[in-house]
């Protein structure tokens, strides 16, 4: 079976994808062998002085010795002409060979730029039209064993396998596989875990990342107050290794740890990433500093006096860095930024990351100096129906950019309590039915799921997963609570703390510089159910934003 990245495909469909691409990405992961990789969706991009270029490969499959296959599909009926191979669409005529010259040629100099001609990319291609038979051959003006219609669409891995072979493995396969995987470490799209999300988030957000690229800025200074959905982690990554390239010195500095993990992860070695009470920790670790962490279960001001000891010492030469990138600005506190500053190096730049919008009602946002600002309203991860509810719904004023349709969002009222559990249990079978898995499904609540859902367990209303009964007797879906108070007030919490185990992973997350007494209400405040008047229907209903 075929490698594929992306490699879930499972969800394609439901997220929007087109049908006929997907279908032929299940038969070439069917019927290819494991000495072939396949990218999917792959976008290429050519970047002069001020313009780019973009274009769109539907396949590269890749064999073990690095050599690349280029798959264009064109689907629906197409027109053979004296100039070859016409594809026709909105009462435009597109040749297919000169479409498959560009992306060729645009993959090639990308390739030549990215490794400074100290290799050639062993390239080939392969135009697949499963809907149109070709009935002259010499009219379409293509390399006729490059050609895979209606006739033989069922021999599309055979003919690939017969351009390519399996190849023999070669150190330089790894170069074109990380090249052509670049493409998708661009945009880790860390919030979607539906393929075709991460797909139409990487290409669509490209934008707001050039705007970096074209400000002139000196010092460089800018906060960029951007919605949900808008490429801020893009831009944070993107500029993080922008910084290694110019042989600077970034320091990525974020609020949540998971956050953190992931994108130390997909960014280029050196510089450093973390929390900010990561950051004060290890800092002062070194320094020989000795903490006690299961002190933050009691002491309100743990942290507090962790932040007032980096204060007092001197930041050596090896703490100091030439960049400072801040995501999830929106969470941290006036004293924080001050205390940033002290890692810095002068002539440094920085970049400040927030969203507004999910600011808690107690946390004044942080006042920064002779920044330049710039506001992102596009939110390029929402499928549009989704969009377009949260729009009605929330006073978060933005503008949808994605073009999924999405499956749009269910609001399921109820006259009783009573009948909350059966009419969640009801939405959670209806998307396993759909297809979802229970991994894919999350049932947030305002407090804990007993106490939002106070007749029987719901994990008893929901059946197991129809690929297999492996779930069975647990409980099937992640269940999030969403505080409406200080975290901890509620008993479950004191329930939580007092396990033995969840408190050593609770002080070792918060050695890696997670806060646990804090986590909870800042990971779930994007619901921002405080903002909600008490007569606003949402506070009664079940709403599934899938």
């Amino acid at each position: 079976m075929a490698r594929l990245l992306p490699s879930d495909i499972s969800h394609l469909a439901l997220a929007g994808s087109r049908a006929p691409e997907l279908a032929t990405l299940r038969q070439l992961q069917a019927k290819l062998s494991s000495a072939y990789t396949v990218f999917h969706g792959v976008h290429w991009s050519r970047e002069y002085k001020r313009d780019i270029n973009f274009g769109e490969l539907d396949f590269v499959v890749v064999n073990q010795a690095g050599k690349a296959l280029v798959i264009e599909q064109k689907d629906g009926p197409l027109e053979e002409t004296d100039n070859g191979l016409v594809e026709v669409r909105a009462e435009r005529a597109r040749s297919v060979g000169d479409q498959v010259c560009r992306s060729l040629n645009g993959v090639r100099e990308k390739f030549k730029r990215a490794y400074h001609s100290r290799a050639d990319l062993d390239l080939d291609y392969l135009i697949y039209c499963p809907d149109h038979r070709v009935a002259n051959l010499n009219a379409a003006a293509l390399d006729t064993s490059r050609i895979v219609d209606a006739a033989c669409r069922d021999r599309l891995a055979e003919k690939i396998e017969t351009i390519l072979g399996p190849g023999t493995p070669r150190p330089e396969a790894k170069r074109v596989q990380q090249f052509f995987r670049q493409t998708f470490d661009l945009v880790p799209d860390i919030h979607v875990h539906v393929s075709s999300q991460e797909r139409n988030f990487t290409r669509l957000s490209t934008d707001l990342v050039n705007l970096l690229h074209d400000l002139e800025l000196e010092p460089f200074r800018l906060r960029v107050d951007g919605t949900a959905g808008a490429g801020k982690t893009l831009i944070a990554r993107q500029f993080f290794d922008d910084a290694i390239g110019r042989h600077r010195r970034p320091l990525l500095v974020c609020y949540n740890r998971p956050l953190a993990e992931k994108l130390r992860v997909v960014v280029r070695e050196g510089g450093m990433i973390g929390t900010f009470l990561g950051l004060c920790s290890q800092f002062l670790t070194e320094r020989g500093h000795r903490f006690d962490y299961y002190e933050t279960k009691r002491d309100p001001f743990f942290w507090q006096r962790v932040t007032e000891r980096v204060i007092g010492e001197a930041i050596p030469d090896e703490w100091k860095f030439d960049t400072l990138i801040v995501d999830e600005g929106q969470d941290f506190e006036q004293e924080w930024a001050k205390i940033l500053k002290l890692f810095l190096r002068e002539g440094h730049e920085t970049l400040w990351l927030e969203d507004l919008d999910q600011t808690l009602p107690d946390q004044p946002p942080v006042v920064l100096d002779g920044f330049a600002g710039y506001r992102a309203r596009r939110n390029y991860r929402s499928p549009e129906s989704i969009a377009r509810f949260i729009q009605r719904a929330l006073p978060f004023k933005f503008e949808c950019a994605s073009d999924l349709p999405g499956l749009g969002v269910g609001v399921t009222t109820y006259a009783r309590s009573t009948d909350q559990p059966v009419a969640a249990g009801k939405i959670v079978n209806r998307l396993l039915e759909q297809g979802f898995t229970h991994d894919d499904i999350v049932v947030l609540t305002l407090l804990d799921l007993a106490n939002s859902l106070p007749s029987a367990p719901l994990h008893r209303r929901i059946r197991p997963s129809g690929q297999s009964d492996r779930h069975a007797g647990q409980a099937p879906v992640r269940q999030r609570r969403l505080l409406q108070g200080p975290a901890g007030a509620s008993g479950d919490s004191r329930r939580h703390r007092s396990d033995t185990r969840q408190a050593r992973a609770d002080a070792e997350a918060a050695a890696r510089g997670h806060d646990p007494s804090h986590g909870p209400a800042r990971a779930c405040h994007q619901g921002r159910q405080s903002t909600l008047p008490s007569g606003h229907p949402l506070r009664a209903e079940i709403t599934d934003l899938l």
